[in-house]
């Protein structure tokens, strides 16, 4: 009897071990599409890594990913599909994680509470940001070019891609580092922006790797600094703004995270960021990465929440600087 009863509990815990790997699968529900919304165009940034991310998660999961391009207000449309989408793992949000942590002090009624309405998942990618100056500004180097727009006192004209666009706060950021005064003139995208200062509408601006790399042997433009910690590989001649003279935190990295509906269990979301952290680590994603100057982040739930709410502090005290007023 007493070997009937040991071989019925070990028979017992080898199915409760045999279970185990199936109770961890069901973390991410069986369901057999997931959304993934990009509150920008197609063939933007995070467009474009939604769409690689999708690809190597179908190898994994089997899950078809669908990517869905809802674009407008200042990813405002976008976000509010997935904050108010069923927590279930079936829908999920692909948006510069500063949109998440700025829009409440930018507009007065947002639809939703990021705080409540969505649960960060983890960051997918940085975009470092490079200060363009247009080829005939005097200023030959980053140094220069503070000293002339210290000497300029704000009639140094600045292109954004909107008002409380990232290369707005982003420049905002480096005017309150370093003691200088531009005037922005916020334009509705990064394609007109761009167009401006080619044609010498304005005399500086942020922008991404690519849009630097496809402009800067132009003789059009000229980059001056990188808010990195080192040189990319991408625009390996580009200092660092440190290395310009500047001061490190002068130009901020954009971030693109994922987020899930703020009713999604949190061993769900633990499980897709586990998903998207080992597709990221493949050597197709890391040579995607490596040829669009992006960086990499293999954050946990708890460190992109962080992150987000280390965001909002920063530039709930940069904002009112910029005389922006929430609409």
């Amino acid at each position: 009897m007493k070997q009937l009863k040991n071989t019925t509990l070990a028979l017992l815990l080898a199915g409760v071990g045999a279970l185990a790997p199936m109770m961890a699968q069901a973390a991410w529900p069986t369901t057999d599409q997931v959304r993934i919304v990009v509150p920008y165009p197609p063939g933007t940034e995070p467009d474009i890594l939604a769409r690689d991310l999708g690809v190597h998660l179908n190898k994994a999961t089997g899950k078809v990913f669908v990517i869905e391009n809802r674009p407008g207000a200042n990813a405002i449309i976008g976000t509010d599909n997935i904050a108010k989408a069923k927590g279930d793992g079936s829908a999920l949000l692909m948006v510069d994680s500063l949109a998440v942590s700025t829009n409440p002090l930018l507009y007065s009624n947002l639809p939703y509470k990021w705080e409540k309405d969505l649960k960060p998942v983890t960051t997918v990618a940085g975009v470092n940001l490079y200060l363009l100056v247009r080829n005939d500004f005097p200023a030959k180097d980053y140094k220069e070019f503070i000293a002339q727009a210290k000497k300029a006192n704000g009639d140094t004209n600045v292109g954004t891609g909107g008002r409380g666009h990232v290369t707005h706060l982003g420049m905002g950021l480096l005017a309150r580092e370093e003691g200088v005064n531009f005037t922005y003139i916020p334009y509705k995208g990064m394609a007109p922006a761009t167009n401006a200062i080619l044609g010498g509408e304005t005399d500086a601006m942020l922008v991404g790797g690519i849009l630097a790399s496809q402009h800067v042997d132009g003789g059009k433009v000229r980059v001056l600094a990188v808010g990195a910690d080192k040189r990319t590989e991408l625009l390996p001649n580009v200092p660092t703004v440190q290395e310009a003279g500047g001061h490190a935190n002068s130009i901020p990295t954009t971030t693109f995270a994922l987020f899930a509906p703020g009713t999604t269990p949190d061993d769900t979301v633990k499980e897709i960021q586990e998903k998207v952290d080992a597709a990221l680590k493949t050597p197709e994603m890391q040579a995607a990465f490596k040829s669009r100057g992006l960086a990499q982040f293999f954050t946990t739930p708890a460190q992109t929440l962080e992150r987000v709410q280390n965001d909002s502090k920063v530039y709930s005290e940069l904002i009112p600087t910029l005389g922006i007023q929430p609409e």
